[in-house]
């Protein structure tokens, strides 16, 4: 009888050994799942946070590189702005450039060009006086313009509007250059509006007496120019 319940003991410890190891086993093999599950979860929040972070900064760079896109066409505009509102002034100074200069020429006199006094339309004729080689008349010869208004009064003043007018008819009625031209003598001619005036080329021997009309509102006119034998004025 007692042989009989040693093997029961044996087969009640053997029993409950494997009991013991399966339940072990158990253990171990859940200790293994939640230590995989923990690990396999820090690594998923570490590539959530590196992806987070990526995303960030691929954020903040595409705002930068959008704000300095947006910078750069500001500063494009404004630059065109003023390039443009630059032209507007330049253009808007130079009309009015061209405008002052369309207004000075309606109140400077038109300057007239000189007829030659060899022309093929001058009336030319010898002197009749002793002085005199020749005479001189061209049907094209007009008013020189003048700056004065009102009644015109004759003046012999040197250096006067009226004087330097009739020094302006003397140089186109002979065809010299008021630079280039000497006045020796300019005095009146029997009445208020017509006068004489005496002048050679500077350094040259011919002298020219020069037979002048004033015309109101349109200055002096030459009707007549005598080519000297001598400078009666020098």
């Amino acid at each position: 009888m007692a042989k009989y319940n040693s093997r029961l003991d044996r087969r009640s410890k053997n029993k409950t050994n494997t009991v013991l190891n399966i339940a072990i086993a158990v253990v171990v093999l859940l200790i293994v799942v939640v230590g995989a599950t923990i690990l396999t979860g820090n690594g998923s929040d570490k590539d959530k946070a590196s992806t987070s972070v990526e995303n960030s900064d691929k954020t903040t760079t595409e705002n930068s590189a959008d704000k300095d896109s947006k910078t750069k066409e500001k500063k494009e505009d404004d630059s065109v702005s003023m390039n443009e509102e630059s032209n507007e002034s330049e253009d808007k100074k130079e009309k009015e450039k061209d405008k002052n200069k369309e207004e000075e020429k309606e109140d400077t006199p038109e300057e007239k060009k000189s007829v030659a006094l060899d022309d093929s339309d001058a009336q030319v004729e010898e002197g009749t006086e002793p002085n005199v080689e020749k005479t001189i008349v061209h049907p094209d010869w007009q008013p020189v313009g003048t700056e004065q208004s009102g009644e015109h009064v004759s003046s012999y003043e040197t250096g006067s509007v009226d004087w330097q007018e009739k020094e302006k008819a003397l140089s186109y009625a002979t065809g010299i250059p008021q630079d280039n031209m000497t006045v020796w003598f300019i005095e009146g001619n029997g009445g208020p509006q017509k006068s004489i005036g005496t002048v050679t080329e500077k350094g040259g021997a011919t002298a020219y007496r020069v037979y002048l009309q004033w015309v109101d509102g349109q200055g002096w006119q030459p009707t007549k120019v005598e080519e000297l034998k001598e400078n009666d004025k020098d």
